[in-house]
């Protein structure tokens, strides 16, 4: 019995340390606001880590655009070469260019035209609709996304999102010249639409939609 009696008063002295912090932390928290919910919120310094495509994201607009060595006519009236990266004032490639350089620029083009669009969305997103919207501004372009996808992103209303993103269907025609839809665009915004609602990796979705 005569052990037990310096384990109670050790557990006592504890309690009666802990009530003591308690009451201090409340009284200081009625004094100065705030002072509590600093105490008990731990400190976060780390900023949110922005939104990027994935390597599978990159591969997927790589097979979508496809290589090519020489300029071409996207269906629209630009210049593009390589992995659909259109020609530039002051850019000269009538030599042609090797998958490298192609890869060189299509890295340059995500980074100057997709990625600032990605840095304006303020909601959390699955890297799989990330992916898809990076597909989306590099065949279409900011403006388009700027203009009819965004807010509604931004709102939280993601069907409206998805249902703009599958307007942009068109392109002209090489030999009429009339704006007319265009198969390969429709089955792109098919795969991009798909991406964006389905949690599933993109490369099961690439066994089950065909590519462009």
């Amino acid at each position: 019995m005569t052990r037990e009696v310096p384990r109670r008063r050790a557990t006592t002295g504890l309690l009666a340390a802990a009530i003591v912090v308690v009451a201090f932390v409340f009284v200081s928290g009625l004094r100065f606001p705030g002072f509590g919910a600093a105490l008990a919120a731990p400190a976060t310094g780390a900023s949110p880590a922005p939104k990027r495509m994935s390597d599978s994201g990159f591969a997927r607009i790589r097979e979508s655009e496809a290589f090519r060595a020489r300029a071409y006519d996207d269906g629209a009236g630009n210049l593009t070469i390589g992995y659909g990266h259109l020609i530039r004032p002051g850019e000269n490639f009538s030599g042609g260019i090797t998958e490298a350089q192609a890869e060189l620029l299509f890295r340059q083009d995500v980074e100057r035209v997709v990625n600032p669009a990605l840095d304006k969305i303020t909601i959390d997103l699955t890297q799989n609709q990330i992916d898809a919207l990076g597909s989306f501004i590099f065949n279409v372009g900011t403006g388009g996304f700027l203009k009819n996808i965004l807010s509604y992103l931004n709102a939280g209303k993601l069907e409206e999102a998805t249902n703009h993103m599958l307007q942009f269907i068109t392109g002209r025609d090489a030999r009429s010249g009339r704006r007319q839809v265009l198969r390969g665009l429709l089955t792109r915004r098919q795969f991009e639409v798909a991406l964006f609602r389905n949690p599933v990796s993109l490369q099961y979705l690439n066994n089950i939609i065909p590519r462009s």
